[in-house]
Formats: structure tokens, C-alpha cells, sequence
């Protein structure tokens, strides 16, 4: 073999072996974010389709089946829509999850739960027959004693609610934003707590505009009360204030927000996002020139709390958000020139542009 031949096979090897690292830790990244930990013998070993449906037949049949064939299940699942739908095309197999999700044993239950957590990452097709399925079932463990199973549960619904429109009707026919509600207001339980925001999150995302809007308000005033120690509560608030149509959206919750912007060890450059946002979005929807006042003294009062955050997070630009609330303001303010305005002076300007344009 000539030596140029050997250096391009080195090279060969040297990229594929690159490509296969960063594979790895891709699947580890989406791993820790959905919560699954996947052990340093188990990264190398190779699922395949059909050890999946072997899989499928096992658990259809309950042979057997143990708390690990399950937590193998719930990996699996893990590896795309194509396992996803092999498990879910062999007949019986959801049904048994079912009567392990029933178990005596809450280990049992917990890991059935788990591995329909991960298929609800599949496909639109697959998630209305799940939510038709399973939701009845998870919405009495959403209130369960034991914290691992109402968290699991909630989890689960909250990805079924991401996928589309019809799943989210289906559970709202459940009563599910009440209940996500009611979580949030009197769960002790921080995982639980943080669940029920992912869940309101990817709920709102897909169904905010066929919710009611006192129930719009009933979420919105317990946000409020989580605003001083949950980060979360802001983009709540600003999912909602997307509705335009909501009571509670005005020139009082502007000063509760920019309070809340003084809070340093709550307040971090993603909440200071979404409290931009919801501020500009409130503004918008404000005929008078009330909450456009209360933006200009909450940015003077204010400034200096943000410009430190905007300082300590340089990399992250939000010279847009900054921008559009000014913008807004200037709008319904009708501002068209700083010296001949009865709002805000020249001097007041340059000192809020110096706290947002750092």
C-alpha cells in the first residue's frame, strides 16, 4: 500500500470515528434532557428492529416480564419513530404496558409509565390513539401519593400535548389544564412543580386559543405566586400574554414584573426574555397610555438591574427585545420626536438606551 493511500485510510478512519463521538454524545445530550440515563456498557450495544418486536412479543404475552425488560423498552424507544411504531404495531403489546401500568407493584407501574413517556415522542398517528389510550389512566396518578408517578404522568401528557392539536382537545375533554392548574397551585413537590410547568408550556403552545379566558386568568395569578422562586412562571406569563384578550394583562402586572427584575438571585437573562417580551406584548394590546407610562418608570427604576444581566451575558443579544418594547411604547405614546413630547424627555431616553444597549 503506498504511503498516500495509508494517510487517506488514517484520515477515513480518524472522520468516522469523530462522526461516531459526536453521534454518542448527541444521544446522551437528548438522553439528559428527557431524563433517561444511558450507563457506559449500554452505548455500545446495538438495538435493532427486530429486537424490538421480540420485545413487543414478550411483553404481549407477560412472560416474565421484569422491571428491566422494561427500562430496555424505555431505551429503545429512544432510537426513532420507525421503534417506536414496531412496538406499537404488534398487537397487544400497548395493552400489556396498560396492565403493568395497573400494577401492585410502583416500580412496575413507574417503568410501564415511563416507556409510554417515550412513545409519546411519536408521530401525530400515534399520539391520538396513546391519548385515547392512556389518559384516563394518568390523570389519576397526576394527584398519586407517590411523587415519581405524578411526575412521570405529567411528563408523559405534556409530550402527548406536543404533538398536535386533537390529542390536546382529548384531554382538555379530561379536564387537564384544571388539573395542571391545580398541581401547580398545591404541589409540595419540586420535581411535580416543574413537570406541570413543562406540560403548561407545550399545552399552551399547541391549544392557547381554544382555552377559556378565565381559565387563562386562574393560571396567570398562580404564576404570580411562583414568579419570586420559579423561573419557569415568566414564560408562562408570556405564553399568555400572546392572547391579547386577558384581564390581567396590564399596567399592574408591568410593575410587578419589573420589581420581580430586581430580584438577582431569580432573575437570569432568560427570564429577563420573557419579561421583555411579555412587557412589549402588553404594551401592544394597551389603547391608553397607562402601561406605556409605567414601562418608561419601570425602565429608569429598573435599568440598572438589567443592564447587569445584559453585562454578565454578553453572548446572548437582545438588542430586538430591548428595541421592540421601546418601539412599542414610542407607538402608543405617539412619540414622533424627543424634544416636543409630553412623556420623556432626551435625557430620559439616552439613560434607558444606555441600560438596554450595552
Amino acid at each position: 500500500m503506498s504511503s498516500t493511500s495509508s494517510i487517506v485510510s488514517v484520515k477515513e478512519k480518524i472522520r468516522y470515528d469523530i462522526n461516531v463521538h459526536r453521534e454518542q454524545n448527541k444521544q446522551i445530550l437528548l438522553n439528559s434532557r428527557r431524563g433517561v440515563i444511558v450507563y457506559e456498557e449500554d452505548i455500545d450495544n446495538v438495538f435493532t428492529i427486530e429486537d424490538m418486536k421480540n420485545l413487543a412479543l414478550e411483553i404481549k404475552h407477560r412472560r416474565k416480564v421484569t422491571i428491566k425488560h422494561l427500562k430496555v423498552l424505555k431505551h429503545a424507544l429512544l432510537n426513532g419513530q420507525e421503534f417506536i411504531l414496531s412496538f406499537y404495531q404488534i398487537q397487544g403489546a400497548v395493552d400489556s404496558l396498560l396492565h403493568f401500568m395497573s400494577s401492585k407493584n410502583e416500580g412496575v407501574q413507574l417503568a410501564a409509565i415511563e416507556c409510554i413517556c417515550n412513545m409519546a415522542l411519536g408521530d401525530k398517528k400515534t399520539c391520538i390513539k396513546l391519548t385515547k389510550i392512556i389518559t384516563p389512566y394518568l390523570m389519576i396518578y397526576i394527584n398519586s401519593w407517590n411523587f415519581n408517578l405524578s411526575c412521570m404522568s405529567i411528563w408523559t401528557l405534556g409530550n402527548l400535548c406536543d404533538s398536535n392539536e386533537e390529542s390536546c382537545k382529548l384531554l382538555q375533554n379530561q379536564n387537564f389544564f384544571c388539573t395542571l392548574i391545580e398541581s401547580l397551585k398545591n404541589s409540595t413537590c419540586d420535581e411535580v412543580i416543574l413537570n406541570t410547568f413543562y406540560a403548561l408550556k407545550l399545552f399552551l403552545k399547541t391549544y392557547i386559543y381554544q382555552l377559556e379566558i378565565e381559565e387563562l386568568n386562574k393560571l396567570l395569578l398562580v404564576c404570580f405566586e411562583r414568579l419570586n422562586f420559579w423561573k419557569e412562571s415568566f414564560w408562562i406569563v408570556y405564553q399568555i400574554s400572546c392572547r391579547h384578550d386577558c384581564d390581567l394583562l396590564n399596567a399592574n402586572l408591568i410593575k410587578q414584573l419589573f420589581f420581580s427584575v430586581q430580584d438577582e438571585d431569580i432573575i437570569d437573562i432568560k427570564c429577563l426574555v420573557a419579561i421583555l417580551r411579555t412587557i412589549g406584548n402588553i404594551v401592544a394590546k394597551d389603547n391608553s397610555s397607562y402601561s406605556a407610562n409605567e414601562i418608561i418608570i419601570g425602565l429608569k427604576n429598573s435599568g440598572p438591574f438589567i443592564r447587569n444581566i445584559l453585562i454578565k451575558n454578553r453572548q446572548i443579544n437582545l438588542n430586538d427585545e430591548c428595541a421592540w418594547v421601546l418601539g412599542n411604547v414610542f407607538n402608543v405614546l405617539q412619540i414622533t420626536e424627543l424634544h416636543n413630547n409630553n412623556y420623556i424627555t432626551a435625557e430620559d431616553f439616552n439613560e434607558i438606551c444606555n441600560y438596554l444597549f450595552v
